[in-house]
């Protein structure tokens, strides 16, 4: 059951609530903040590699910067009520922090804080008893400090004061500023002071801020995975084709989308990941044809395919793999063509996906043998038909996979410790010059890939794809 309480004390500079503790709250309730943790998990990134992510940002920067990333905004869901807080990529990956309201700076030169000279700086919410109760416990400043190994942690209600004098005196550089963030939080005092200190104009002396060298550097940066990202990547990667292989084994005709939602999403906070890092796809029948379609109330119809696209994010990091099914465990003739084809487009992706190659390397491959084969299933105008093409295959093959699923990278040639997606795809859908038989086949395999010195790597191997390897599974539930 949700609480209320009157608005009337919220303080201004904390970060929108659900609802605001009166001013007094029991004695009790404020000794249990002091010492309990901030997080159980003992499974995160370690200190050691943000301090080391850390540091590479500040060796890629000129003597004189002063690189400045901000935390991600709440979002307000309906009226007093705020979707689940997910922190910047940027920042996370930085600091480790999730917490919302924290700023990072980091300085090569240094920079005089408090009669400390450090080169990172992060500014976190401050302690508050009242305020926990309702919202959970808070590092502060000393406890940032300890927890997370930065040089030097202070209050955020401190930004005007600290800051203010660095975004002056120092080369700013700075990613893409957060927007839609509520006023009267931590996060838009920030924004406003940082607005009024800095000017964005092109030809100031000294220099106005860099708006695109610092995100060049953190492209470059998360585009090769440490060997801690990897062991993340790799049990989101297992923990998500966990939940294909739950499905391939339950489903049947009859079943809800939102029923094959739920036994993935299910599957995904058992295992220990904190969030499906996207909204599910569970498109069935003429639904498997939309790409990106996040409905999930359709009742699954035998004869129908099912194209199930999902990722788990554990501490940040996400999977994305895509399977399709046949919902009552065969595929048709048709069904199987389709699919056949797109695996064997896969096959040429993922063999693409070598050190030295283009990032378009997979998607050439992968977009050379569907034209191939949709012409020669008589479904476009011979292998040239460009148009014919676009309309049944109408996205890339690739992209990076980390702390966004969607990740960000240089896209130059594929680099070893780089992992990235394999999708292509098929989508037929009901149409007048469409003979019946095709109509709403829609086919997605989707793998995530390691990029090694060597052959890539299928971290995703561990659920089938194959279309005999996927029918098999799928007969072994009992009674089929």
């Amino acid at each position: 059951m949700r609480i209320v309480a009157s608005w009337a004390n919220a303080l201004p500079l904390l970060l929108p609530v659900i609802a605001v503790v009166p001013a007094v709250a029991p004695t009790p309730a404020r000794a249990q903040t002091l010492d309990a943790p901030v997080r159980y998990d003992t499974d995160l990134p370690s200190v050691d590699f943000h301090g080391s992510r850390r540091e590479a940002v500040l060796e890629a920067l000129p003597d004189g910067a002063l690189a400045i990333v901000f935390g991600a905004p709440r979002r307000n869901r309906s009226n007093d009520v705020w979707y689940e807080y997910r922190q910047s990529s940027d920042l996370l990956y930085l600091t480790g922090s999730h917490e919302p309201g924290s700023v990072l700076l980091l300085a090569p030169g240094g920079m005089d804080v408090d009669g400390r000279r450090v080169r990172e700086l992060l500014f976190v919410p401050p302690r508050d008893p009242d305020q926990e109760v309702w919202l959970g416990r808070r590092f502060g400043a000393e406890r940032a400090m300890a927890v997370l190994g930065i040089d030097l942690a202070v209050d955020a209600t401190r930004f005007a004061e600290v800051a203010g004098p660095l975004l002056s005196e120092l080369h700013v550089f700075h990613l893409p500023l957060p927007d839609a963030v509520p006023g009267g939080s931590l996060l838009h005092g920030q924004l406003t002071v940082f607005s009024e200190l800095v000017t964005t104009d092109v030809g100031d002396d000294p220099p106005g801020p860099d708006a695109s060298r610092l995100r060049a550097i953190l492209d470059d940066l998360r585009t090769v995975k440490t060997d801690e990202e990897l062991q993340l990547l790799r049990r989101a990667i297992d923990i998500t084709a966990e939940a294909h292989r739950a499905v391939m084994q339950e489903l049947e005709p009859g079943w809800h989308e939102y029923e094959i939602e739920a036994l993935v999403e299910y599957t995904f906070k058992r295992r220990g990941a904190e969030h499906a890092g996207f909204p599910s796809i569970v498109g069935s029948g003429e639904n498997s044809v939309i790409l990106h379609y996040e409905t999930n109330r359709r009742r699954v119809e035998a004869g129908d395919v099912v194209v199930i696209d999902i990722g788990a994010e554990l501490h940040g990091y996400a999977a994305d793999l895509t399977r399709t099914l046949p919902a009552d465990g065969r595929f048709s003739a048709e069904q199987r063509a389709v699919y056949e084809l797109v695996y064997r487009a896969q096959e040429a992706g993922i063999d693409a996906a070598r050190a030295g190659n283009p990032f378009s390397a997979p998607h050439s491959a992968a977009r050379g043998v569907l034209a191939e084969g949709l012409s020669a299933l008589g479904l476009i105008d011979g292998p040239d038909d460009e148009a014919g093409l676009r309309r049944f295959f109408m996205h890339g093959t690739s992209h990076y996979l980390g702390l966004d699923v969607h990740d960000v990278g240089s896209r130059g040639p594929l680099r070893p410790g780089a992992v990235l997606t394999v999708e292509p795809g098929v989508y037929i859908p009901a149409a007048d010059d469409i003979e019946p038989r095709w109509w709403n086949i829609g086919v997605r395999i989707e793998d995530d890939i390691l990029v090694t010195e060597d052959a890539p790597v299928v971290l995703s191997a561990g659920v089938p794809r194959q279309v005999d390897a996927v029918e098999t599974l799928m007969r072994q539930r009992p009674g089929r």
